[in-house]
């Protein structure tokens, strides 16, 4: 191979843009609400309305997903997460920012993943969750010792960051039940330049995700922009979304289908 012919090395895992982008973001730089807007909103309801889900909640990035997951299904300080050691340092951190104690887990080298099995052989009196990382998008089953966690009263807790789009069967990844938290980081299969988004079980943790990623507020962005006064309800963080992040989102999603069918039709070629 000649030195031209040569795959440019700066391109590795370089985000993919679809032309758009450039407009989208100049509309809300135009428009003047950086923050978390109605732009933010509406990639909610379109990520929901995709995976078939009542609702999406986004934030900052996936660490926020996993760290906002965590506190929504109550995960605190004397608990164990299972967590399988072979991801990347966000999970941990998560789990040690609710004052929770990974317990690490091998995972199958046929797909860098945890399995049922390893993940029941790990339970203890203290396990509050398990928190399975979807390592290169793979799906985990869990169909076999889901009836087990949920007598021990065991959250699932899924880092799907490589996994948006994906499928375990016919049900796209974050569509059958589990905390599911998605990263949309530069180089994850959908940008919004940073950001990321957990799939609630229930409006309950929805409505505590969406209370945590805005400081404690309890208004939405809508209602507060109606009023000059505002209620902080608890604990929070600033962990929302930032309109203009979800502008280059809300463009990534309308070409993601047709991303998906290339990169299948890629892969089925290289076989």
């Amino acid at each position: 191979m000649t030195a031209s012919a040569r795959p440019d090395a700066r391109r590795n895992a370089s985000p993919y843009l679809y032309g758009l982008e450039n407009a989208a973001v100049a509309r809300v730089l135009e428009g003047g609400q950086y923050g978390h807007s109605d732009v933010t909103e509406e990639l909610e309801r379109r990520i929901a309305d995709f995976l078939g889900v009542p609702e999406a909640v986004a934030v900052a990035s996936g660490t926020a997903a996993l760290h906002t997951a965590l506190l929504a299904a109550g995960i605190g300080p004397g608990r164990e997460v299972i967590v399988p050691s072979m991801t990347f340092c966000a999970t941990v951190q998560a789990i040690l920012a609710v004052g929770a104690t990974p317990r690490f887990v091998d995972i199958d080298p046929a797909t860098l993943c945890v399995t049922d099995q390893l993940l029941m052989d790990a339970l203890t009196d203290k396990t509050a969750a398990v928190l399975p990382v979807l390592f290169g998008g793979r799906p985990i089953d869990l169909r076999a010792i889901q009836a087990e966690l949920d007598q021990r009263n065991i959250a699932v807790i899924e880092d799907a960051a490589h996994a948006f789009g994906s499928r375990n069967g016919t049900r796209r990844i974050g569509a059958y039940g589990a905390l599911t938290c998605f990263s949309f980081g530069p180089i994850k299969n959908l940008i919004c330049g940073q950001g990321g988004m957990v799939i609630p079980r229930t409006p309950v943790e929805a409505d505590t995700i969406r209370r945590i990623r805005l400081l404690g507020v309890v208004q939405s962005q809508g209602e507060r922009a109606n009023t000059t006064s505002y209620r902080v309800d608890g604990f929070g963080l600033r962990y929302q979304l930032s309109a203009i992040n979800a502008a280059i989102g809300q463009v990534q999603l309308e070409s993601f289908q047709a991303a998906e069918g290339t990169r299948r039709h890629s892969k089925t070629s290289r076989r």
